[in-house]
């Protein structure tokens, strides 16, 4: 990811994110950072967006930096909202389930993102919205490309 824009989006809404958020301090992929950190401007509209959509889902404290958590007990199905990165380029990114939620037990979820704590610092693209996606990176053209069924 380069210093150009990166758009969160939350089933087919784009978010209210202002372009600098992504664009001043940049953006990063790494596959050490298990979840995606967001500058908080973009986390919060990330984390308000997700939970009016799981508003029927029973909340759960948090885990570690993970601050919207849920409890699946007793639910056979649940439904996520879709959520994805459009960069520069108009390259969208959807991530699969395993990309949006962590799972530190059975039953509980986490929303697998968390807000930096300075609008200032550069966002991280972290592993567990990479699992699913192959990372295809050209150093020489300084691009990143993504591709569906990466590995599992």
């Amino acid at each position: 990811m380069n210093r150009r824009s990166v758009v969160l989006s939350l089933l087919l809404q784009k978010l209210e994110i202002p372009p600098s958020v992504f664009s001043t301090p940049g953006a990063l992929i790494d596959s050490g950072t298990v979840v995606s950190r967001l500058p908080p401007k973009a986390y919060a509209a990330l984390r308000s967006a997700f939970v009016a959509e799981m508003s029927q889902y029973p909340t759960a404290a948090g885990f570690l930096i993970l601050d919207t958590c849920f409890d699946f007990t007793g639910f056979e199905t649940v439904t996520l909202p879709r959520v994805s990165f459009t960069f520069s380029g108009g390259v969208v990114v959807d991530l699969e389930p395993t990309g949006i939620l962590y799972s530190p037990t059975t039953s509980y979820y986490c929303l697998a993102f968390a807000g930096n704590d300075d609008d200032g610092k550069a966002a991280i693209f972290g592993s567990a919205q990479q699992q699913t996606l192959e990372v295809v990176y050209d150093g020489v053209g300084g691009r990143v490309g993504f591709a569906p069924n990466g590995c599992n």
